[in-house]
């Protein structure tokens, strides 16, 4: 049985499994106050291990003993025989020669620490190793200073982890405790070793189901490499891929690991999966290869992002020399980047393939986008791109979603590669955007807001698989795009044009001839720049008459112009301007070119860079020339070879909305004689978004730069960096680009561009200008003014935030005791502060606090649930409590459309209203009403995502509903993983419902002939005590009925008989009773308690 596209098996894990890594968790109690709980896996983790192998020992040991007695009495066998007799003896790949176990061990408390300590080291030597990079000795020294050491001990010893508890499900409660133990180090590096689950299972997937249908065979034997395997978490992805679609495959899993500690856990994980931690060696790979010429049928990565490789750089440059006799000879990456090592690792690791199309390997590796186009042609990055397209390698790249990853949201990219690419896909490479394929998380947990849900992950391994046998080209619609090898190859060609000067002494250039070393050498340096000094301001259109001119008047006063063409050539760069209309300069015969005008153009490899330079450079240069021997051959990757998401409407180019600012400030300092200048303020990338006025600005420093001007208006930035200056922000100067928007104010376009983060390199101008805008959004006047709400509620969060939590350092304190008080009043500020935000950072949260009371308390009743029975139950209400509510809504205004509660809407609740119901009644509204009375309504027909996602809830409920028996632990916590995205999306783009107000009036007192005052309750919010208000209104509100409006607020909403406040006769308290079902004479409506309400209705539509 699979499911999704990484075919994990429905019992991944058993629901006493789930128990049982909760159960291990909760001794963790034990630590609070001594241990943070970032170093609760230092704690939890070793002694899983200890205590598994502890209960997996037990029976055989008493023949380990004696097999270790007798080995010791005859003294002669080596270490290896050892070995490989105590395990079998033992039955394992490990065991224990001490006389004591873990029982007896914690029966003699006064001597606990050294007895645990002599316990530990009595294991074999790669179990040993595992213990001694936890830093266990560390831990129990810890515990036993702590006085914690007994009980910790104790509560793992009621533990039973033997042999009934089978290896794989040992494996998955170790593999859940070390997802608790990053889960609790947020913060502090440990997520650097974790690959989210999510992405592990993508990686694998498209790792091994291209071959399926081999890995079905019984008893099929392939091995698994990750040379970065941090704790270990993707090769247990790639195994449980494999194993649970054939559990008779034998899954061998290889990896090395460079720290310690990481290393550690990942062989722990092969301990307690049943496999031999030896498979997982320590060291830096890129340095030492620990596996030799071993090869694999399967390998995969996740090294670190732009990590140096300076620590291994003698061994990589030694091993690049041997060429392909090492794994690096294809090329050297930039020394702050070995991304590009770790790949050639992996290819040098590949099996090879045959001619009739065995044998062979798969790579899947995960990089950020600096590997896929960083170097130019010639450099180290480039020349090992070109390799792998030219060795036909490279089969596809995964572009995907961005806050994927815990401790970073750039963009990142899935290479797969593979020496047996199918015949249809050879020469091909497969470029899927996967961008768009994300759910968000419920809360963030460091930079990961998004994740690959079931659905998305199906979606994405369907789309790869069919582009490997699609043609060329491909739909921007399915984000898929195959293209040629040679369509990644390019040349990089040079275009000169010629040097054009004419000559100008002016007092500057004089000044620098007099330091020129073969005038200071002269016989009277000083009378020969006298001389010169007559001619400052004199120009010259050739060379030839700007040195007789100097000649000349360095022979009127007896002195001897210097020689040589060296000097020559330095006295025309002095007194040389550059002028389009300027002489054209001659070295040895042969046009000069000139570096400034030089330009470097990247042309596609099957493009003729001849017909190019005819067609595109020639008609505008007619003097420029092509300058052969510098064209060098390259390979890059271009996001834009990755289909970019379509918009309707028109774009247009961004040069016409702004213009770009070309004007440069000079700072010069002050020359002698001179008065001191005022510097300008300087508007630096780190103060864009952090100052308001130019006045908060540092000086700019006067050292000779020329920066840009700027001032409130304009928009100023870079790609994926923009901000528009408010109207007052006053005068500065900048090193980034400067816009003068054209059109409107500019907050659209400001917008717009700070989505493009896709291109986060520095353009140049031409560029930047031809960046396409969408014509309609840009220019539209309520675009504008939504976006000036927008910024205005960033800036009240920005100034709150400050406000809030402000520098420690920089109060008026000035006693230490004082300020330390003052640190921690501003911990507990921090600590409120995250609680007080985090609706805002979940949309379940968010429809608590901040929804109409039936979505709000359904929202919080799935919140607070725990056991994944309650979850999915109280995912299914929130979802059908959504579709009610709005469904209410849309039946109000249908029955003010057609007048009267018809006999056809009165028919869909003769047998009480299904989720079905509520659907059918918001289709029916967009369908219908054109101009709803409650404004907020329009969002429903703008954005009919909101209706599929309720069709989709609708549809997984009701699958659900039809599955056999009783569903177990494992199997609910997989529904729910399937059905959270879509509520929270359903409430996400609902969030309109927060500006609407429902209230229930108690009563309505007459102030005036126009005026009134409503009393009531404001249903708001999860919290059963419904708020009181008092709102002054120009007309009466019936008393004992609910009325919605919306923001701002107009005519309120009367929504009888669809909804009322009332009594329950049962609780005593106050209950929201909405419709359910109708008869010809009354209308029964319920309540999130199951209470029914029944009053008194009849058919108005009877004849």
């Amino acid at each position: 049985m699979q499911e999704g596209p990484g075919g994990r098996r429905g019992n991944a894990i058993s629901e006493s499994g789930t128990q049982l890594s909760r159960h291990i968790w909760s001794l963790t109690d034990l630590l609070r106050g001594d241990f943070k709980t970032s170093e609760y896996g230092s704690v939890v983790l070793p002694f899983t291990v200890l205590r598994r192998l502890d209960c997996l020992l037990d029976p055989s040991r008493q023949e380990v003993l004696g097999t270790s007695a007798k080995l010791a009495d005859n003294g002669a066998y080596p270490d290896s025989f050892r070995e490989v007799a105590l395990r079998r003896a033992s039955g394992h790949p490990f065991f224990n020669t001490s006389r004591y176990a873990l029982d007896s061990v914690v029966a003699d408390p006064s001597n606990l620490e050294a007895l645990l300590r002599g316990y530990v080291r009595e294991y074999s030597e790669n179990v040993r190793d595992v213990f001694q990079r936890f830093g266990f000795d560390r831990t129990i020294e810890r515990l036993h200073h702590t006085g914690l050491l007994y009980g910790v001990v104790r509560r793992f010893l009621s533990l039973d982890l033997g042999a009934s508890l089978s290896a794989r499900d040992m494996g998955f409660v170790f593999e859940d405790l070390v997802r608790r133990s990053a889960d609790t180090a947020g913060g502090t590096g440990a997520d650097e070793h974790v690959t989210p689950r999510d992405v592990g299972r993508l990686m694998s997937a498209l790792l091994v189901r291209p071959d399926q249908q081999e890995l079905a065979l019984p008893g099929v034997l392939r091995t698994v490499h990750d040379p970065a395997c941090g704790t270990g978490g993707l090769l247990d992805e790639v195994a449980e891929c494999i194993e649970s679609s054939n559990a008779e495959a034998h899954v061998s899993l290889h990896g090395q690991e460079i720290n310690a500690e990481t290393w550690a856990v990942a062989g722990a994980n092969m301990l307690m999966s049943g496999r031999d931690p030896a498979q997982i060696r320590f060291g830096n790979v890129l340095r030492d290869d620990l596996f030799g010429h071993e090869r694999f049928d399967y390998l995969l990565a996740h090294p670190p992002f732009g990590l140096s490789w300076k620590t291994a750089e003698y061994q990589v440059r030694a091993e690049h020399e041997l060429g392909n006799m090492g794994r690096f000879g294809a090329g050297l990456p930039r020394l702050s980047d070995g991304s590009l090592l770790f790949l050639q690792h992996m290819l040098a690791k590949m099996k090879p393939a045959d001619a009739s199309g065995g044998g062979g390997s798969r790579v899947v590796v995960l990089f950020s986008g600096s590997p896929m186009q960083g170097g130019a042609s010639g450099s180290g990055e480039s020349d090992i791109r070109r390799w792998i397209v030219e060795n036909d390698w490279l089969e596809g790249i995964v572009a995907l979603p961005g806050q994927l990853f815990y401790n970073t949201g750039i963009s990142t990219y899935l290479w797969v590669l593979s020496n047996r690419k199918k015949p249809a896909h050879q020469g091909r490479v497969a470029l899927i955007k996967a961008q768009d394929h994300w759910q968000k998380t419920r809360q963030s947990s460091g930079s990961k807001r998004k994740y690959l849900g079931p659905d998305q992950l199906d979606k994405i391994v369907r789309l790869y698989e069919e582009a490997l046998s699609a043609p060329l080209g491909g739909s921007p619609r399915d984000q898929v795009n195959v293209v040629r090898n040679e369509d990644l190859l390019y040349r990089q060609i040079v275009i000169e044009r010629p040097l054009r000067l004419r000559f100008e002494l002016t007092t500057d250039a004089l000044h620098q001839l007099s330091s020129l070393r073969p005038i200071q050498r002269g016989g009277h340096p000083e009378k020969l720049i006298g001389a010169l000094r007559g001619l400052v301001g004199t120009s010259w259109a050739t060379s030839a008459d700007a040195f007789s001119a100097l000649r000349g008047a360095a022979a009127a006063v007896g002195q001897t112009w210097p020689r040589g063409a060296a000097f020559e050539r330095s006295v025309r760069n002095v007194i040389g301007v550059r002028d389009d209309q300027g002489e054209v300069q001659q070295r040895r015969g042969v046009t000069e070119p000139d570096p400034e005008l030089r330009d470097l153009v990247v042309v596609p490899l099957l493009d003729d860079p001849d017909a190019y330079f005819r067609t595109e450079v020639l008609p505008q240069n007619p003097d420029a020339w092509l300058d052969h021997a510098k064209t060098r051959l390259g390979c890059a990757i271009r996001p834009s070879l990755f289909y970019v998401a379509e918009l309707d409407g028109a774009f247009g180019p961004l040069r016409a909305f702004a213009q770009l600012e070309t004007e440069r400030v000079k700072l010069r300092p002050p020359q002698r004689g001179e008065a001191e200048h005022i510097p300008p303020k300087h508007l630096t990338a780190s103060h864009l978004h952090s100052v308001d006025s130019a006045l908060e600005l540092p000086d700019a420093e006067l050292d000779g730069s020329e920066l840009t001007p700027c001032l409130g208006g304009d928009l100023v930035g870079r790609p994926g960096n923009w901000r528009l200056l408010p109207a007052g922000f006053g005068d500065a100067v900048t090193r980034l680009f400067v816009l003068h928007p054209t059109q409107g104010s500019g907050r659209g376009l400001c917008e717009w561009l700070n989505s493009r983060k896709g291109n986060a390199a520095y353009p140049q101008a031409r560029e930047l200008l031809d960046t396409p805008v969408p014509v309609e959004l840009v220019t539209a006047l309520e675009v504008e003014d939504l976006l000036a709400e927008v910024q205005e509620g960033r800036h009240a969060l920005r100034m709150a935030t400050e406000g809030i939590l402000p520098n420690v350092f920089a109060g008026p304190e000035t006693r230490v005791a004082e300020i330390r008080q003052s640190i921690r009043f501003v911990a507990r500020e921090a600590r409120l502060a995250g609680q007080l935000v985090r609706p805002f950072d979940d949309p379940v949260w968010r429809a608590e606090a901040s929804y109409p009371f039936h979505v709000a308390a359904l929202a919080r009743r799935y919140r607070v649930s725990t056991h994944p029975a309650e979850r999915k139950d109280g995912l299914l209400k929130l979802g059908e409590g959504t579709a009610r509510t709005l469904g209410i809504l849309a039946l109000r205004e249908l029955i003010v459309h057609h007048g009267s509660f018809t006999s056809a809407l009165r028919k869909m609740f003769s047998n009480g209203a299904t989720f079905g119901t509520w659907t059918t009644l918001i289709k029916r509204f967009t369908d219908e009403v054109t101009t709803p009375q409650l404004p907020e309504l329009v969002a429903l027909r703008e954005y009919g995502v909101t209706q599929s996602l309720l069709k989709d809830i609708k549809d997984l409920r009701n699958n659900s509903h039809h599955a056999h028996g009783v569903r177990s632990s494992h199997e609910l916590d997989e529904d729910v993983e399937k059905l959270e995205p879509y509520v929270v999306s359903a409430i996400s783009s609902s969030n309109w419902l927060s500006s609407t107000d429902w209230f229930w009036v108690e009563r309505c007192e007459y102030l005036d002939d126009s005026s009134f005052q409503a009393v009531g309750l404001r249903l708001r919010g999860s919290h059963p005590s419904w708020e009181p208000f008092s709102r002054s209104i120009n007309h009466p509100l019936r008393p004992d009925r609910i009325y919605v409006d919306g923001t701002p607020p107009g005519v309120p909403i009367d929504l009888w008989p669809l909804a009322m406040v009332s009594l329950c006769p049962d609780c005593r308290t106050r209950e929201l009773f909405l419709l359910n079902k109708l008869s010809n004479d009354t209308a029964v409506l319920r309540s999130l308690e199951e209470h029914e309400l029944t009053i008194p209705y009849p058919n108005q539509n009877q004849n």
